[in-house]
């Protein structure tokens, strides 16, 4: 390691995986609406579950991924 990276601040990258994020925060809250009966507590758990992991984490960099619901390569590899 060069001298200039011993002295450069850590960077940390968090993974998150958004398709569960949404998932569980659909199922951890009461149904929410809005005043015109549009759902939004899976919105409203996503955006605070990921707050608090950003808050905790303290990640210089993120990215969320949501898997699609379409066949793909891993259906050949993991049938079940």
């Amino acid at each position: 390691m060069t001298p200039q990276h011993r002295d450069a601040p850590d960077q940390h990258l968090c993974l998150v995986d958004g398709s569960g994020f949404l998932f569980r925060a659909f199922h951890a809250l009461p149904v929410l609406t809005r005043p015109d009966g549009t759902p939004v507590n899976a919105v409203l758990g996503f955006t605070n579950m990921l707050l608090k992991l950003l808050d905790d984490l303290q990640a210089t960099h993120v990215a969320v991924i949501f898997a699609s619901a379409r066949e793909s390569f891993r259906n050949e590899i993991f049938p079940e």
